[in-house]
């Protein structure tokens, strides 16, 4: 049972956040529904399958088909664990009330340290107090991830935009308890809409900006503290033709840190998307440099991978705090993401990051993305 909260969002009966855009959706007869989708141009439905040729891409002997039967009837599966088979645990632990204590603690020193009005006083109401149970599900790495990004917690590089402190938390749902020393990865497309680190028509700029394989901005790595938080300081990404604004994330395990500030080997047991609410995100598109951005706006609601984030009673929205009066004063978010530890995915990268710059990935399944129209043919598109 679901009812409207004053700030506009929904929450179920047990106080769950969902995005008034995130109506969750009956997925029978979906497959169908991303064809005919793709072929009525919705980039998003492409995407959302392009994730699955990827990886069969790379092993050609995969069927594509039945990788996304598989992977639609695992997210969709009762006896699947999420972020809300912990809640109970979590609350009884004190994470919910712990979480939210820091969250107002560094709320108001960031608010401090901008010289923004009233640093002391209340930086939350109780409505966001239940910040905790907003959940990130799985979806595909998209084609543009770099592999190899440096551990920072600022990732802007001077790219402009609204400023986002985000933290990340990351929870064993094995457990139902906070994942210490894992590497959070994080990276989004500037404010219009271009990804640093990959040169690809169908990337923003297309093959118009050769330099921006050298550029690294908005993209990096964090470890999670001993509360199994992450942080990150970036800005909101734009829109680009297909894609509502979203960020990316990966969960690494196990990894190594080398000398030169990343991160190589262990496990991968997550690859996900975080959104904003629709509303937030038409303050943003108003601002410069976003208001230049002459690609096609898509919103939440027309984005398919946004709709599917929902599957299974998840969320992958963040909660936002303003940091001022306005969001050009700054943003904090907050979102938890439940993984399983033991889980191993396989995300394909389009470029590798070195000291040099960044270098194509030889044989990568995302090289030449968007495909040809042989690729398509093959997958059916």
């Amino acid at each position: 049972m679901l009812g409207e909260d004053p700030g506009g969002m929904l929450r179920d009966e047990e106080g769950c956040r969902r995005d008034g855009d995130g109506v969750r959706e009956d997925v029978g007869g979906r497959q169908e529904e991303m064809a005919t989708a793709t072929r009525g141009g919705n980039w998003a439905a492409y995407l959302g399958l392009a994730g699955l040729a990827a990886t069969a891409l790379a092993h050609p002997g995969g069927d594509v088909r039945a990788e996304f039967r598989a992977r639609e009837e695992h997210l969709n599966n009762p006896q699947r664990r999420t972020m809300g088979s912990c809640r109970r645990s979590l609350e009884e632990s004190g994470h919910f009330e712990g979480e939210l204590s820091r969250r107002m603690e560094k709320i108001g020193n960031i608010r401090r340290d901008l010289g923004l009005a009233n640093p002391s006083g209340p930086v939350l109401d109780k409505r966001q107090a239940r910040a905790g149970c907003v959940l990130d599900p799985e979806v595909t790495e998209g084609p543009f991830w770099v592999q190899g990004e440096l551990i920072r917690e600022d990732i802007r590089e001077k790219a402009p935009g609204v400023v986002l402190h985000l933290d990340v938390n990351v929870i064993d749902v094995s457990t139902c308890k906070p994942i210490p020393d894992v590497y959070v990865e994080l990276w989004g497309c500037n404010s219009t809409g271009v990804y640093t680190g990959v040169v690809s028509k169908g990337n923003g700029n297309g093959v118009a900006a050769p330099e921006e394989i050298k550029n690294s901005a908005l993209r990096g790595i964090q470890a999670t503290n001993g509360k199994g938080v992450a942080s990150f300081v970036t800005v909101v990404p734009g829109h680009y033709v297909g894609r509502a604004n979203h960020l990316h994330t990966i969960i690494h395990h196990s990894a190594s840190k080398l000398e030169n500030n990343t991160i190589r080997g262990g496990t991968i047991s997550h690859v996900g998307q975080f959104y904003f609410e629709q509303a937030l995100l038409r303050s943003v598109e108003g601002n410069m440099p976003y208001a230049t951005n002459k690609q096609v706006l898509t919103t939440n609601a027309a984005d398919f991978l946004y709709k599917q984030g929902f599957g299974n009673g998840d969320n992958p929205v963040i909660d936002i705090t303003m940091l001022g009066a306005s969001v050009a004063d700054g943003l904090h978010g907050v979102i938890d993401v439940g993984v399983d530890p033991r889980a191993v995915r396989k995300p394909q990268p389009v470029n590798m990051w070195t000291k040099a710059g960044g270098v194509p990935v030889p044989g990568s399944p995302w090289s030449g993305y968007p495909w040809t129209k042989a690729v398509r043919k093959w997958l059916g598109l």
